[in-house]
């Protein structure tokens, strides 16, 4: 047996800052979401909600944007699809609070995200937006709750970002030891050394 190693799509997946307008096709949506539909949720719940728009789109990719705080925009905009994750916080059955939608529907997140990178895409996931102005737009209830936006597409080259950004894009984010988030048998006890 081989030496194991965690896959390629959850290790070569990133956060880009620049993106390409380039068209993506049609049938790659699909399998984004196809594949956040797979994902489990308790009691089979499925509370995520995924909203989308596309350069193509024209005015509702404009409301999109303006739903992002302009630290976010001035980069997003270059994206070919802009998208907005939500969460139902009760459940459908009985009303009850579902205190996992927020879990479940990162799980769902997860999987669009090892999708997209499979087929070549990007996407950059944004907490930097107005809650309000989503909740307005959309008529949600207090029961839905915005998560995050997303910019998805195909990688740019870099122009159209500005010099702060284009070497924000360049570097890697750290991630953090293992021995700083595993433990076993008590927080104090790292899992690995």
């Amino acid at each position: 047996m081989g030496k194991l190693s965690v896959l390629e799509v959850i290790r070569d997946r990133w956060s880009p800052y620049s993106f390409s307008s380039i068209r993506v096709e049609e049938e790659k949506f699909e399998l984004l979401f196809e594949a956040a539909r797979f994902a489990p949720s308790s009691m089979n719940e499925q509370p995520w909600l995924f909203i989308f728009t596309t350069k193509d789109d024209g005015k509702y990719f404009e409301i999109f944007l303006d739903f992002l705080y302009e630290g976010n925009r001035i980069w997003a905009k270059n994206a070919y699809v802009i998208g907005i994750v939500m969460a139902k916080t009760r459940f459908s059955k009985n009303d009850s609070p579902n205190r996992h939608s927020l879990y479940d529907t990162g799980m769902a997140v997860g999987n669009l995200l090892a999708q997209a990178t499979s087929m070549g895409l990007y996407v950059h996931q944004m907490g930097g937006f107005s809650v309000d102005k989503v909740k307005k737009h959309f008529g949600a209830d207090d029961y839905i709750e915005p998560v995050a936006m997303m910019a998805i597409g195909y990688l740019g080259d870099g122009t159209d970002l500005s010099d702060e950004l284009k070497v924000r894009d360049m570097k890697r984010r750290p991630r953090k030891a293992l021995n700083e988030f595993v433990f076993r048998n008590e927080l104090s006890n790292p899992a690995f050394k």
